[in-house]
């Protein structure tokens, strides 16, 4: 180090000495330091100042934190919670690693405070923390000592750095999570699991949510949220309760509305709703009037589909309209996913006949397996999604073998849009396959067959291969529902560890055994829950006003599949 440098450093006060020190090191290594691995190391708490679990705290208190490294200081903001909620403030000192916490408003005496470290505090390396850090301390005599468990999904995997909000029945009787600030809040951890502790003695309502917009407010219109299946009591003689299952999904607070209509051709309208209508209801021509604005005359619906490409939009044939006529459209008997009907005082719009005498020819939208597909299922159920509802003649979906021979099978019709393939037996193992859709044999209901595109315009095709069963994998095991009295269907799905679509289901009429077979080797996460109405889908609840979500429940713990192998013994318990 420069010796001059040295003497200037002396003579300042220490705590700039210091700052000029740190400097000069600096300087001294500039670049990063060589070799070695690159820290993937999470950031944790190493000590807290008073010590976490201290009980007579002054009111004047500054609580300190310290990490572990140094940390991000614009990872701080928000990522700091205090319960019950207090006005703060949270300041790193110039090393970095070392938050202070400042009330901005007096804390009350004889109360238990909760100061909880989220999942986006991040390292200079931009390591996030693994899960929340709690501490705990008490301006009284005594620290509170309930716990709540639990574990928040969305579209099958962890919901991690899902906001989880506690609140206090007794103090507020019906908190709306949009409009209601919570008593208590935490973060889910990096596998979706969140725990509060030090809770009181009292009766409390949980939500969870995903913060989209970042602004670590509930918006209900884009926000999924979990709702509870139960509230939870906590009472001096049982001061624990969970794990609570949260499964999110988006619940717009504004009712299901159409939102306008247009004809793309002289038999066809479509209707754009401002969500998604529960499928199983929008075939039925029953839900659609449309009568002529000044000679209210009825125009006939022939048929209804949901847009295979966009479920918020219902596509009707329709008798032929008069060019220019306008027409008022009336929409009734729908509901969206969360079992909300539509709104009856915005259910219609008008319209204007179409002139387009020609529609254009349908489409093959997607077909699964997808082309080039390995390690598929010998028993694979191939699927094929038109633009609009067709008609297959004989021979219009062919499947052949690696000698080109014709596979025998069966089509059956899932929507007016879908149809699936099902061979007669099951494929060879660790063949290969293709997929061939004759396009002049598929024609919709204006007698226009499938547009084809490429080397072959009248045929489009496909291939795949199937598994080795060598490298298949099982599940068994059984389910347990605590709640002896309840009834309804059990649905399983076993979701691969990072993948939003369930690779495999099981139904079950109660409690019992069940078993997936022909699983691909991997990590999976296993869920389930009790169709208690019997309705065929999972029903989220509802926040305000409030109704219980159905009784669900998310594995501990991954499932590892591995090949030839089976994993048995697996006991899923559904708590009440």
């Amino acid at each position: 180090m420069n010796r001059t440098l040295v003497l200037f450093a002396l003579m300042l006060p220490a705590g700039l000495a210091g700052l000029v020190g740190l400097a000069v090191t600096s300087c001294a290594r500039e670049g990063m330091p060589p070799g070695g691995p690159r820290d993937r190391l999470p950031p944790y708490v190493v000590e807290t100042e008073p010590e976490a679990g201290s009980t007579h705290v002054p009111l004047d208190v500054s609580p300190k934190l310290t990490f572990n490294e140094r940390i991000q200081p614009r990872s701080i903001e928000g990522n700091i919670f205090i319960a019950p909620i207090v006005e703060f403030e949270a300041q790193a000192n110039w090393r970095g690693n070392e938050i202070t916490v400042r009330f901005e408003e007096p804390i009350l005496s004889d109360r238990t405070y909760l100061i909880t470290v989220g999942t986006g505090i991040r390292d200079m390396r931009g390591n996030r923390m693994d899960s929340t850090y709690v501490y705990a301390l008490s301006t009284g005599p005594n620290i509170e000592e309930g716990e709540v468990s639990g574990m928040a999904v969305h579209e099958g995997v962890p919901a991690r750095s899902a906001y989880i909000w506690a609140y206090s029945l007794s103090g507020k009787p019906e908190p709306d999570p949009a409009d209601t600030p919570p008593d208590y809040l935490t973060q889910a951890g990096r596998d979706g699991t969140f725990t509060f502790t030090h809770l009181s003695a009292d009766r409390y309502r949980f939500f969870a949510f995903l913060d989209q917009g970042r602004d670590r407010l509930y918006d209900a219109d884009v926000d999924p949220v979990g709702v509870p299946t139960r509230d939870v009591v906590l009472l001096d003689a049982e001061m624990a309760d969970g794990p609570l299952w949260f499964r999110m999904a988006v619940n717009d607070t504004a009712a299901m509305h159409v939102v306008s209509a247009r004809a793309s051709h002289m038999r066809e309208l479509s209707v754009f709703m401002s969500e998604a209508p529960r499928g199983d209801q929008v075939q039925d021509v029953e839900s659609y009037v449309i009568r002529g604005v000044e000679d209210e005359e009825r125009l006939a619906v022939e048929s209804a589909y949901q847009d295979p490409a966009d479920p918020m939009t219902i596509v009707l044939n329709t008798a032929p309209q008069v060019r220019d006529k306008l027409y008022l459209l009336t929409v009734t008997g729908l509901e969206n996913a969360w079992a909300e009907p539509v709104d009856t005082t915005e259910n219609a719009t008008e319209f204007t006949g179409s002139s387009i005498e020609n529609p254009p020819q349908p489409r093959l939208l997607d077909v699964h397996p997808e082309d080039r597909s390995r390690d598929v299922a010998q028993s694979v159920e191939i699927r094929f999604s038109f633009s609009e509802p067709v008609t297959l003649e004989e021979h219009a979906v062919v499947l052949r073998d690696s000698t080109d021979r014709e596979v025998a099978g069966n089509l059956k019709w899932i929507s007016p849009t879908v149809v699936a393939f099902q061979s007669d037996f099951f494929l060879q193992p660790n063949a290969g396959y293709e997929i061939l859709v004759l396009a002049d044999l598929v024609r919709n209901g204006f007698g226009l067959s499938l547009q084809a595109t490429g080397d072959r315009p009248d045929t489009l095709a496909y291939t795949f291969s199937t598994v080795d069963p060598a490298e298949y994998g099982s599940l068994s095991g059984r389910f347990e529902d605590e709640d002896a009295a309840m009834e309804g269907p059990v649905e399983l799905s076993l979701y691969p560890e990072r993948d939003a679509e369930a690779a495999s289901e099981v139904s079950l009429d109660g409690p019992g055994e069940f078993r997936f077979d022909n699983v691909l080797p991997g990590r999976y996460i296993l869920q389930a829950y009790r169709d208690a109405n019997g309705n065929g889908r999972y029903d989220f609840g509802s926040a305000m006003p409030f109704i219980p979500a159905e009784r669900s429940m998310v594995h501990p713990d991954t499932v590892e599949i591995r090949s030839g192998w089976e994993t048995e013994d697996v006991t899923v318990r559904l708590n009440r």
